[in-house]
């Protein structure tokens, strides 16, 4: 017998980060939803009887359903293997009205699915057959309304400030809070002077090449590992490139001015932001204390100016995929008879191991591609295995083992009745009753015990099942390029590749996008 499931669903919202929680932790948190949806479980017993899966959404918005977790559970119910949803209240599980009245009107009832939101004592099946349910979704109307509200005077109150020139998102590197004033900051004595250092440095006529190496090679921290630093967290280490020390050098904040209004989102709730022009920015002058005068900001840019740059040439896909085993660093693209990758590393850190990686795209792609080859070829191998397979005689054994089991138990309780009346007919005596019926008792409790660890096996089989015949359809779709030329080939290859690891002993390691045992190559340039 198939195992029955109740879902319960947590989710901490987007929109609860905003507000003034200091009352309202405890009620919305991830521990507190979950003790009261469990302790609705303990007191119906009906639902004691289910096995509870659970799935969390830490920090996503209600506005939507694009959260991991709630769509794997959705997965699950149009599966058939979840039976009972619970959550704390609607809002956990949604607030556009229209999407969760679909659910709750529609999606849910075909698929008998029921439906539990404790809090406000709505349970769908006392909704059967009746349109009750709609006014579960006004209330999710509310909810939707509510949260669009608050996105709304969120975004309001950080335009004010930003308009005045504070800041509302985090302070530069160089800068750090002032304590006891929100939305200000200082010069950070520690990173401050580093700031001061580079401008100078650019000013003096280094090129942002040398600067990033000079930092590296006094271990000065980065952005990045001093932010991971001061939140005690060093578990990456990041180096200064041209691009870090470019930024800095580029950067107006540092005169003392705010440059705010750089990117807006178009609509509310949109994730991607827009990127404004420079004449559309607000600047805001001597908001804060300078790290560098206007004379010497203007200064190191014109260094800049005067180094020649180079044609930018856009990547395409294949120059993705090539990494650093070292460093772990996208490989760059260089050009000569022939284009070449290589480590930038070697250009900021002196005795770097990566400098000698340096890979003609030409050899590099030759070696690729025949492991690329033998990939294929595995595969297909792969896909002949599990063919010839044939799971079905083991899901009949445990299927066939499983109704023994099951006519076990119901005959264990027939011979304790058969007992039972040949005890009050005289046939045996109590005792010889007593003896007896603990033989079946035990009897039953062992094939119950078979019968659980069987169901769990069968489970185990169908998931199985499952996972290879999708893993056979993933295969034979990929080998169909066996069918192609080696030039047809090669256009497909990349989409194959995860990524390319280069190390600087002329290994080479190739990380396909599904699994196989094929995984490393080695060979000299």
């Amino acid at each position: 017998m198939a195992k029955k499931y109740i879902a319960i669903y947590l989710r901490l919202s987007l929109e609860d980060d905003v507000e003034e929680r200091s009352s309202r932790d405890e009620s919305d948190s991830i521990t507190s939803q979950r003790e009261i949806v469990l302790r609705h479980i303990q007191e119906h017993e009906e639902l004691q009887q289910y096995s509870i899966m659970e799935f969390i959404d830490d920090g996503y918005s209600g506005t939507n359903f694009d959260r991991p977790n709630i769509q794997k559970l959705l997965n699950l119910v149009r599966e058939g293997k979840i039976q009972i949803i619970i959550v704390k209240d609607l809002s956990r599980f949604g607030r556009n009205y229209l999407e969760v009245g679909d659910y709750l009107e529609h999606l849910f009832p075909y698929l008998n699915v029921r439906f539990i939101a404790v809090n406000d004592h709505y349970d769908s099946n006392a909704y059967i057959g009746t349109t009750a349910g709609i006014d579960v979704a006004f209330k999710n109307f509310v909810h939707e309304q509510y949260s669009r509200d608050l996105s709304l005077k969120v975004k309001a109150s950080q335009h004010m400030m930003m308009r005045k020139g504070k800041y509302v998102t985090h302070c530069p590197y160089g800068y750090t809070k002032e304590p006891g004033v929100k939305h200000q900051m200082i010069p950070d004595p520690i990173t401050a002077p580093i700031v001061r250092e580079i401008f100078l440095m650019a000013i003096s006529g280094k090129k942002t090449t040398e600067i990033a190496r000079t930092l590296n090679d006094r271990n000065i921290p980065t952005p990045q590992t001093y932010k991971k630093w001061v939140r005690k967290d060093t578990h990456n280490k990041s180096m200064w490139s041209h691009q870090a020390v470019l930024r800095i050098i580029k950067d107006y904040k540092y005169t003392g001015a705010m440059v705010n209004f750089k990117c807006e989102n178009l609509t509310i709730r949109a994730k991607a932001q827009h990127r404004r022009k420079p004449e559309e920015y607000l600047i805001i002058e001597d908001v804060h204390r300078p790290i560098v005068s206007h004379e010497e900001y203007y200064a190191a840019n014109d260094s800049l100016r005067k180094v020649k740059t180079g044609t930018v040439v856009p990547t395409d896909r294949r120059d993705r995929v090539y990494y650093c085993g070292h460093c772990g660093r996208r490989l760059r693209k260089t050009f000569g008879a022939d284009e070449y990758y290589s480590c930038a590393t070697q250009m900021y850190i002196e005795d770097a191991v990566c400098r000698s990686i340096r890979w003609s795209r030409t050899d590099i792609e030759n070696i690729v591609f025949s492991a690329y080859k033998k990939h294929l070829e595995f595969l297909m191998s792969e896909l002949k295995k599990a063919v010839a397979g044939n799971p079905h005689d083991i899901l009949l054994q445990l299927r066939a083992d499983q109704q023994a089991l099951e006519r076990l138990v119901k005959s264990s309780d027939s011979d304790t009745i058969k007992l039972y009346e040949k005890y009050r007919s005289g046939s045996i005596s109590r005792e010889r009753f007593i003896e007896q019926k603990a033989i079946c008792s035990e009897q039953k409790k062992n094939a119950a015990q078979q019968l659980e660890k069987l169901n769990k096996e069968i489970e185990s089989e169908l998931r199985k099942r499952s996972e290879r015949l999708q893993q056979v359809d993933t295969i034979r779709e990929s080998i169909k390029v066996l069918e192609f030329s080696d030039d047809e080939m090669r256009t497909h290859m990349y989409d194959a590749i995860d990524m390319v690891v280069v190390y600087a002993d002329s290994e080479i390691e190739i990380k396909w996008k599904f699994s196989c045992d094929f995984e490393k190559t080695e060979e000299n340039k």
